[in-house]
């Protein structure tokens, strides 16, 4: 009898999420197991099939009520899975859920990767005060433990909300500890992302050359184990940087080619950064009036979803059109970030 579990871990161990999906899907269907199920549930979230990996995770709760530790490791994930369909609020509530019952159960390991989840979403909802606090003690208690593989992927976390803050040079040397990891270990998946965020941290330390470098050998490695998702949102950053450079028609196509990979996945937050991305883009070509229109655009996407800081950059493309009303740039400060010299220098282009 083949062990399908087996395989699916082996594939999923080098970053072949669709295999691994495969071989979940055919343990799942022999025996209907916490472990196959949260197994299958991960590999579905991972390959954007969000609606799938709900119902995988609420299976596992219910099979679960008698042991608390499964049932965290299932309601982590639903709020993961939730927080891919940008249901926030309740992603927050049943993320919040599972840090509780393995704090209770001085579980380290799991107290720890929930507040790794929980550090992304206080990300992207803009909380990055509580954001940079979660990730800091994932970070601390992976370092107790000596998970190296975890360290990496929480450094990439950290790196990711330094650079919101600001602090482009401290989220440089995240990315870049983290990438030593995973080229040390061979996690293709870690290197994609560590790529992307060193992609990232250089533009907005004006090395945009280089960075158009990290981002194309990111693009490559997602490209390898078809990750669309992730994919997408290493074409929109790779734009941001053409279009730091001024080779505007070459960020426009990989702007709408990013666009289309948000579209296939319906994934608004993403589609935000397109809209700003064209607003701007429009505002440099002395488009005023589709500029204006995109970045209200963007706005409204923005508050329907609850991301302060993609608001914000709607707000500052406003302003800078039509200079009406209070500039936006002072709410930055609330969110302890550093913009000002960046915005002075690319205005809106350095959106991170």
């Amino acid at each position: 009898m083949k062990n399908y579990l087996e395989q699916a871990e082996i594939a999923r161990g080098r970053s072949d999420f669709r295999e691994a999906l495969k071989y979940y899907s055919l343990a799942a269907a022999r025996e209907k197991n916490p472990e196959n199920l949260l197994g299958l549930g991960d590999m579905l979230r991972m390959t954007g099939k969000f609606d799938r990996a709900v119902s995988a995770y609420l299976l596992v709760m219910r099979l679960s009520k008698n042991d608390r530790l499964v049932y965290a490791d299932a309601a982590a994930g639903y709020g993961m899975a939730l927080r891919g369909k940008l249901a926030y609020v309740k992603a927050g509530k049943y993320l919040k859920l599972s840090e509780k019952i393995y704090k209770e159960e001085k579980d380290a390991e799991g107290r720890a990767f929930a507040l790794w989840t929980l550090g992304g979403l206080y990300r992207i909802k803009g909380d990055l005060k509580s954001a940079l606090a979660a990730l800091n003690s994932a970070l601390g208690l992976f370092k107790k433990l000596k998970d190296g593989r975890n360290i990496a992927y929480a450094l990439c976390a950290r790196g990711g909300t330094l650079r919101l803050r600001g602090d482009f040079r401290g989220s440089l040397a995240c990315y870049r500890t983290a990438n030593k990891y995973f080229i040390k270990n061979k996690d293709t998946f870690g290197r994609a992302y560590s790529n992307c965020g060193m992609g990232s941290a250089n533009r907005m330390l004006s090395n945009y050359r280089l960075s158009e470098k990290l981002y194309k050998k990111a693009e490559k490695l997602y490209s390898s184990f078809k990750d669309e998702i992730n994919f997408s949102y290493v074409l929109w950053g790779h734009a941001n940087t053409l279009l730091c450079l001024g080779k505007f028609n070459e960020a426009g196509k990989l702007n709408r080619k990013a666009g289309r990979l948000f579209k296939k996945w319906k994934d608004e937050r993403g589609l935000v950064y397109i809209i700003l991305q064209a607003a701007e883009l429009s505002r440099n070509l002395g488009k005023k009036a589709k500029a204006l229109d995109l970045f209200k655009r963007a706005i409204l996407i923005s508050r329907k979803h609850g991301l302060k800081i993609e608001k914000i950059h709607g707000e500052m493309g406003v302003y800078r059109i039509t200079e009406k009303g209070s500039d936006p740039v002072k709410k930055y400060a609330k969110l302890s970030t550093k913009w000002q010299s960046v915005l002075k220098k690319n205005s809106i282009l350095n959106f991170p």
